[in-house]
This record gives C-alpha cells, sequence and structure tokens, in this order.
C-alpha cells in the first residue's frame, strides 16, 4: 500500500509540473540567417522577431537605398487564415493619467428624518491624444520597427499523441546526484497539415505618392510543436513568468533562443 501511495504522489507530481510548449515557425520565402528570419533584397532588409510568449511578430525594417522608402501601414496586414488584420486603423487613443479624488458623504433627503449616502468623483485628465501613422517614412541607410500582433494569442494547442515522438531527456537540476528525467513530446508538420499558418502582407513605395509601389507577402506556418517541462528549457527555478520576461531569452537552453520560436503555456493536467 506504501508502494502504491509513492508512485501515485510521484505521478502527480509529474503531471502538476509546468508545461511549455515550443513553436517552431518555417517560411518559403525568408531565409533563416543566424537564427532570424531575414528578408533581403537591393531595396531593403526586414528581419523578423518572434521569441517570447504567444509569437509577438518584431519587424525591422531597413532601407538600403539612397533614396526615402515609405510604408503605407493602411494597406499592410497581417493575415492568418484567411482572415485579415489591418496594421493601421483610423482611431485616436489617449495616453497619460486621472488625477482625481473619489468619495462618499452624508446629505438630507425631502424627508428630514432621513439622510441619504451619495458618492462623488472629481479630478482631471493629463496626457496627450495620439493617432497612429497611416504612412511610415524611412530616410536613406535607417530603419523602423513595428511590433503589433501575436500570432498565437491564448494557451497552448492540444495535439494528438499518436502522431508524436517522444524523447526522454535529463532535467537540470542543482544536484548532481539527483538526476531527474522527463519526457519531451515532438510534432513535425508541413505547410499542408499545420496547425497554424499567416502571411505578413506589406505595402511599400520609394515616392510618397506611391506611384513606384510594391508589396511583400510573406508566408510562415509552425513546422514543429515541443512539449516539455518547463524546467528543461528555462533551468530548475522555472517559473510562468519566465516566459515573457525581457531577459528571458539569456536563461533558455541553448538550442532553443532562435527568432523563429516562441512559447505558449500549457494548462496543467
Amino acid at each position: 500500500m506504501k508502494i502504491v501511495s509513492i508512485f501515485i504522489l510521484a505521478f502527480l507530481l509529474y503531471a502538476c509540473s509546468p508545461k511549455v510548449q515550443v513553436v517552431t515557425l518555417q517560411s518559403d520565402n525568408v531565409t533563416l540567417q543566424d537564427n532570424k528570419f531575414v528578408y533581403d533584397t537591393d531595396t531593403l532588409r526586414i528581419t523578423y522577431n518572434f521569441q517570447g510568449e504567444n509569437g509577438v511578430i518584431r519587424m525591422n525594417i531597413y532601407n538600403k537605398l539612397g533614396v526615402p522608402l515609405y510604408v503605407d501601414w493602411k494597406r499592410s496586414a497581417f493575415i492568418k487564415g484567411t482572415e485579415k488584420f489591418d496594421y493601421w486603423v483610423d482611431e485616436a487613443y489617449f495616453q497619460g493619467q486621472y488625477n482625481g479624488t473619489t468619495g462618499t458623504d452624508l446629505r438630507p433627503s425631502l424627508n428630514r428624518y432621513n439622510q441619504f449616502l451619495y458618492g462623488y468623483t472629481w479630478g482631471s485628465f493629463q496626457g496627450i491624444i495620439r493617432k497612429e501613422e497611416q504612412v511610415s517614412f524611412i530616410p536613406p541607410k535607417t530603419e523602423i520597427n513595428q511590433s503589433r500582433f501575436m500570432v498565437a494569442p491564448g494557451k497552448g494547442w492540444q495535439l494528438p499523441t499518436f502522431e508524436s515522438t517522444i524523447e526522454e531527456v535529463e532535467l537540470p537540476s542543482s544536484e548532481s546526484n539527483h538526476k531527474k528525467k522527463t519526457a519531451l513530446v515532438r510534432y513535425e508538420f508541413s505547410n499542408k497539415n499545420t496547425p497554424l499558418s499567416f502571411r505578413n502582407y506589406l505595402t511599400l513605395s520609394t515616392d510618397a505618392q506611391f506611384r513606384t509601389e510594391f508589396h511583400i507577402d510573406t508566408p510562415f506556418y509552425a513546422s514543429q510543436v515541443e512539449n516539455m517541462d518547463g524546467r528543461y528549457l528555462f533551468g530548475p527555478m522555472y517559473s510562468e513568468a519566465d516566459l515573457n520576461t525581457p531577459s528571458s531569452i539569456h536563461h533558455i537552453r541553448e538550442g532553443y533562443r532562435s527568432e523563429n520560436r516562441f512559447l505558449l503555456k500549457l494548462p496543467i493536467n
């Protein structure tokens, strides 16, 4: 009975260990150079970085020309499946803070024997109203950065186990005499059966009136998904906060630091 109880406890500890899903992206027309996606022509260089939680598209556009380059964000889009999400929308937003006071007070009612409690708020807003630029101006030999969309918001994906390969890996430990093993579940996909595909579509020109406009359409898809214990990726002190901390990439196991990968949280079983 004691042996059975120990087995059940060990199973529960494994089942409740924090899991992470690592998604590797591939593209048919963007080159992977030094672990990052690079779209390179005589006109410009676009670098894509998807590191972190949920795969935020971080895009760097460098103008190689001796003349300005323009990006029309109104006619540029992130496309997931067949659904289009615009980079620019015609709306403004307020950026600032509110300074004020809230409170309550007792006031007599029409019936002099009763009182009522009322609340009040007064104060002021300080800040500015901003509106995103519809067209970005990139001077010669300069660059701009853009980050807007998550390619996979939410939790990790539930994938069928029978289509995977399972590898036993060793968890890092501060105690050399306490080595633990864990399962790493790996799925491979083509662009035909992938659980995730999306495109980044840009409209650019070398003149402000867009008489010389051209388009760049870059498709991406998930070519590999790995389910693993978070401690295998980040080390024995892993917590969920590590997924999206700016410095977290420096703590990731070296083979997983490439910019064509992103992370998803897996629900605890």
